[in-house]
């Protein structure tokens, strides 16, 4: 009994640490990238970008798979723009739970992409996450990408870009 239980133990203990290695881990290696902005000062809102789709259960191969449209942000201010982005995926994991996160890149460039959650093999799991990054003036390409560890599908999306100055 008691080399069972402490079995159970040394078990419980490989999960709570292999969980809490992906808490800190970056699915985009943006650490060699461009970096999320910490914004203190008061922002104008110059225009909103939303889009609300569904992938209909559409398939999702193992690694990095964009969704939605890429949208075309565009700052005419001349001191700069900053970029926020708000994104939610609905997904449904088919054969196991995997670690999922939500990539969001500013012309190409992952911003950060922390793990979110693990993809349920029950039910759905939705994915939220934010984040925002400093522009120069022109023209810029947001794009969202949904990473996935194992094969998994793709439901309902919500991507929330914001243009401040």
């Amino acid at each position: 009994m008691q080399k069972s239980t402490l079995s159970l133990i040394v078990a419980a203990a490989a999960v709570l640490l292999s969980q809490s290695a992906l808490a800190g881990a970056d699915v985009s290696g943006a650490r060699k990238g461009a970096q999320p902005e910490a914004f203190s000062a008061g922002l104008k809102l110059l225009k909103t970008y939303f889009e609300t789709g569904n992938g209909n259960g559409a398939a999702l191969a193992a690694g990095f798979n964009p969704y939605g449209s890429t949208q075309t942000v565009n700052c005419t201010n001349t001191a700069g723009c900053y970029i926020i982005v708000n994104a939610n995926v609905q997904v449904a994991a088919a054969a196991s739970v995997n670690p999922s996160a939500i990539v969001i890149k500013v012309d190409g460039a992952a911003i950060n992409s922390p793990f979110n959650t693990p993809v349920s093999t029950t039910s759905f799991t939705v994915m939220n996450y934010q984040t925002g990054i400093a522009v120069t003036t022109g023209n810029h390409t947001v794009t969202t990408e949904a990473y996935v560890s194992t094969p998994t599908t793709l439901h309902r999306y919500n991507t929330e870009i914001k243009l401040y100055k």
